[in-house]
């Protein structure tokens, strides 16, 4: 696709998913509504359209991508390219005004095989609604000064609000506690966002298989919702690190609550040093840990005679053995029992 030479006929833009769950691949596409319409049906493919077939999940990657740290230059450069825009257009400037804006954001946008489609979808769905508005306010004619600023401000402002309504859910991410990392949290923000959203379903008969591919106008939410629907009949849930928060893919292979091996050990790390504070605190592990100590002491005194060692050695790990299963059974609020001897 390029993207410098967006005509501005149309101004909603579309992004486009189908899914093969058998062979673990998505198809996600992005263009105008009519030949994305095409290419899921008919197999049009189009040099206006943008398409990837890519390993499942890779969605939920680019959301990652789009909510980690370095990704914030990204962000920022859309909404300052977006906001040069909205005020070209507030202006009545000509086009010559905006390549600055427009050079920025095709520069930012990436046609190969390793580019964010979220980001190209924003970026596409910045400059549609740009052109249109722009094209359709030159369009008019204008008696008065007076007049074409009043429509100028009117498509400014129309502009503003669909950019700002796109760009939203990637603004707003929640942070990790105590940290600058951001994070989607698909439940409470697909919840939070317009239950009208609309999306297109079409079917086609491929490679003697049926397909179907989901479509929505102007929206990445809406696709979003109908990817976690998917991807929860094909037994995948897609969940957060308990960690650091970023997006994962639950499955029966993978199971794990985090992201990586190295939130895994934070984890491991956190949870060793709860345990161990709970564990100072708690008079039954003071007296196990007592027990255990003494009997390790007695253990090195007994190293010069083998056979004493390995007597003491049978004793100790059947005491040890029961103190353990009495250990698990007590806790601090554990009654007190007298012997039964009188």
């Amino acid at each position: 696709m390029n993207i410098n030479n967006i005509s501005g006929e149309n101004k909603t833009a579309s992004i486009g998913i189908s899914f093969d769950i058998p062979s673990e691949r998505e198809i996600i596409a992005i263009g105008s509504p009519d030949r994305l319409k095409a290419y899921f049906t008919l197999s049009i493919e189009n040099p206006e359209i943008e398409i990837r077939i890519r390993k499942l999940g890779s969605l939920v990657d680019e959301m990652n991508e789009l909510a980690q740290s370095e990704a914030d230059d990204k962000m920022q450069i859309l909404a300052e390219c977006s906001n040069g825009l909205c005020d070209i257009i507030s202006e009545g400037q000509g086009n010559k005004s905006a390549e600055e804006y427009i050079n920025a954001l095709a520069e930012l946008y990436d046609s190969s095989n390793k580019g964010n489609m979220l980001l190209n979808f924003m970026i596409f769905f910045i400059l549609t609604n740009y052109r249109y508005n722009h094209r359709t306010l030159n369009s008019e004619w204008h008696v008065f000064v007076s007049s074409m600023k009043k429509s100028a401000a009117r498509f400014a402002e129309q502009f503003n609000t669909c950019v700002s309504d796109m760009l939203l859910p990637f603004r707003n991410l929640p942070t990790v506690p105590e940290s600058n990392v951001r994070y989607w949290n698909i439940p409470e923000q697909i919840n939070a966002s317009p239950t009208d959203l609309t999306v297109h379903i079409y079917y086609t008969h491929l490679n003697g298989t049926w397909q179907t591919a989901y479509v929505a106008d102007d929206s990445f939410l809406a696709v979003l919702r109908i990817y976690v629907d998917m991807l929860k009949q094909a037994n995948r849930i897609v969940s957060n690190c308990t960690i650091c928060g970023k997006l994962i893919i639950k499955d029966k292979t993978n199971n794990s609550d985090f992201c990586s091996q190295e939130c895994r050990n934070v984890h491991k790390r956190e949870w060793t040093k709860e345990n161990r504070i709970k564990n100072a605190e708690s008079d039954v592990q003071n007296i196990y840990t007592t027990f255990y100590n003494n009997t390790n002491n007695q253990k090195r005194k007994l190293k010069r005679s083998p056979e004493a060692l390995e007597q003491y050695n049978t004793l100790f790990n059947e005491l040890k053995e029961k103190a353990l299963i009495m250990k698990r059974g007590l806790s601090d609020d554990s009654p007190f029992s007298l012997s039964n001897n009188p």
